[in-house]
């Protein structure tokens, strides 16, 4: 009994009718409390299209549906969870192990040959649909807990370079460096937007603005400045000459990823892809309309872009991850 429940009690007095209805109504506290954090994981299913959700993942509300859902796994393999919430779970799309060993091993072994690092990013799925990110996380939360049990465990993890430390800023600001030079390559300057999210999964616009800020605050290295620098990187983007250019670049990225979207729709008998849906090129056609409905619902997109959405994509909007209706 927690400190919590004895101060409970104790406010219920001494009697035995007391310290019952004192029970019963901590009972059912939980079992709201249970029912809450079920609906968040129907929402969060809703939204990525799976169930694995990240043991770190905290939701808007700030509940902590990772640990939540790890503790269910955790009392299933104990034989301690009630079938009905076992079945309920399920039913949500829970999958209770996902420590798939060999499917694990071949995925990050694609992924690091794919990209040239091992930082995957926490929701990424491959295109079989294996939740890698998850996999790779649940490999450190192992390394935390003992690393010498972890990597005698994992031999495979250590001769192919895996980071065990999500926080080894260096392997991070080469994954980033490293993804900024493909975007270089490809788009001819490094005027990343906010949104881009690489191919990968990499969050490419947000780590440059983090680059950015630690730049402003003076706390960025000067090595590193230089290295950016030399990459063609503006600290200030709004006195940038590019702006126009830029935008321009952005209006095309978006009607080349309409178009995308619309090809995948027809290939596949008028159905919109789900969140982890690649084209034939690699291309991550479903995260990118999930973005777009994303922004829809909170009032973001933009109304012109809205309008090429409803005339090239019928039905685009789906339904909102809490089952409601979009906004107009």
């Amino acid at each position: 009994m927690g400190t919590g429940d004895r101060g409970s009690y104790a406010a219920c007095g001494s009697s035995r009718r007391a310290v019952h209805a004192c029970t019963i109504d901590a009972v059912d506290r939980h079992a709201q409390a249970w029912e809450v954090m079920l609906t968040a994981l129907r929402v969060f299913s809703a939204a990525h299209d799976h169930a694995d959700v990240p043991r770190s993942y905290v939701t808007e509300a700030g509940q902590h549906l990772g640990a939540w859902v790890h503790r269910q796994r955790s009392l299933h393999t104990a034989g301690t969870l009630p079938d009905d919430r076992s079945s309920r779970l399920e039913d949500a799309g829970l999958r209770w192990s996902i420590a798939d060993r060999e499917a694990g091993l071949v995925a990050f072994a694609a992924f690091k040959e794919a990209t040239g690092h091992g930082l995957v990013p926490h929701t990424f799925r491959t295109a079989d649909g294996f939740p890698l990110g998850t996999w790779v996380q649940s490999r450190r939360q192992q390394w935390a807990s003992d690393p010498q049990v972890a990597e005698r465990l994992w031999p495979e993890l250590c001769r192919g370079g895996f980071v065990w430390r999500i926080r080894d800023h260096d392997a991070a600001w080469v994954a980033g460096v490293d993804a900024l030079r493909r975007y270089e390559a490809q788009h001819g300057d490094v005027l990343v937007p906010h949104w881009f999210v690489t191919d990968n999964g990499v969050q490419l616009g947000r780590w440059l603005d983090s680059r950015r800020v630690e730049y402003r605050a003076g706390v960025l290295a000067a090595d590193r400045v230089e290295q950016l620098e030399m990459l063609g990187v503006a600290w200030r983007l709004r006195s940038s000459p590019d702006d126009g250019a830029r935008r321009n670049r952005e209006e095309a990225h978006f009607v080349a990823m309409v178009r995308r979207v619309d090809r995948w729709v027809r290939a596949h008998d008028g159905a919109m892809p789900r969140a982890r849906e690649v084209d034939t090129d690699q291309v991550g056609v479903g995260r990118w309309l999930l973005r777009q409905r994303r922004q829809h619902r909170d009032r973001k997109l933009a109304p012109e872009r809205r309008v090429t959405l409803d005339q090239l994509l019928t039905g685009w909007r789906g339904r909102s991850a809490t089952g409601g209706k979009s906004p107009p």
